[in-house]
């Protein structure tokens, strides 16, 4: 009898057991299914002192906003509270303008960005009580000083190989550079980085990239006697130059007859074709003072 009690009883602490680990997973299922699809909206690039708005979606369902704050780094400056009178605040960060007019539950707006603004960037979104779930998503940044100049370049050719090189004007990020040759991509030899301030510690810091091509030149490579090559410079979406240089063909190419001749068109005779009738004339003269001395020998 005192067995089949102590069976019971375990049974029912397993079956307590179970049931109490269904319920904590349905919880934590729970809690996920509240607060979803939370995205930060974050332009990859943008031009210094211009005007940005970042972005925070987000998918409560059922439950109840409690706020939404944006970090630069780990250093907040924006933070949207529904319940509270005001419902923005901004806390002050060097180089972040928060312009309150453009800025609400979604959205937050910034004036006048300077480079050192580049960075990532993150929306917090908590539920209200009893929750308080917490979800952050994030974004990378760069505030980029575009410049006006294009690329150089300088080429030379040596016997039968190309050699150039490809400057960008300084910028930070560093911009990409491609190089072409009538038109089809052609990998670069080398490159290297310039730095404007070798000594400055600073990320944002101004960078020259200098590429390096070089090129074995044969017959297939002229197009219409021509080599067109080309350096791109590209920075994102923001900047995109070029520089152009045309190398001529000047191996030596064979001479063509000023004179052209037609056999059987009228008008047209070769310096072979005269001298041929010459001899026949001179033979033919010949057999007839062979004849005549024969003759007169009979």
């Amino acid at each position: 009898m005192t067995s089949a009690r102590r069976t019971d009883r375990n049974c029912l602490k397993m079956l307590c057991g179970n049931w109490i680990f269904v319920l904590v997973v349905f919880c934590s299922m729970h809690e996920i299914d509240t607060l979803k699809d939370v995205k930060a909206l974050i332009p990859l690039a943008v031009h210094a002192n211009d005007f940005v708005t970042l972005r925070c979606e987000f998918n409560l369902e059922q439950d109840t906003l409690y706020t939404v704050k944006w970090y630069k780094g780990t250093h907040e400056f924006f933070r949207y509270v529904p319940k509270e009178d005001p419902q923005m605040q901004i806390f002050p960060l060097p180089g972040i303008k928060v312009d309150l007019s453009g800025s609400s539950m979604h959205y937050v707006s910034l004036l006048n960005l300077p480079p050192e603004s580049s960075g990532k960037y993150l929306c917090e979104v908590t539920t209200d009580s009893p929750d308080f779930l917490t979800r952050i998503a994030s974004g990378y940044m760069y505030v980029i000083n575009v410049p006006e100049e294009s690329p150089s370049m300088e080429i030379t050719r040596v016997d039968e190989k190309i050699i150039a090189n490809c400057t960008t004007p300084p910028s930070y990020p560093p911009m990409n550079v491609s190089w072409f040759l009538n038109g089809i991509r052609v990998p670069e030899s080398s490159r290297r980085s310039v730095r404007l301030d070798p000594y400055s510690t600073k990320r944002e810091t101004p960078t020259m990239i200098v590429t390096h091509l070089e090129k074995e030149i044969d017959e297939h490579l002229f197009q219409g006697g021509v080599i067109r090559v080309r350096c791109m410079a590209t920075l994102f979406n923001l900047y995109a130059s070029e520089h152009v240089y045309t190398i001529h063909d000047n191996s030596p190419q064979p001479w063509q007859s000023s004179i052209s001749f037609t056999e059987g068109h009228p008008g047209y005779h070769s310096g072979s074709n005269n001298r041929m009738q010459t001899e026949i004339q001179i033979i033919v003269m010949l057999l007839q003072i062979v004849a005549f001395l024969l003759l007169n020998y009979n």
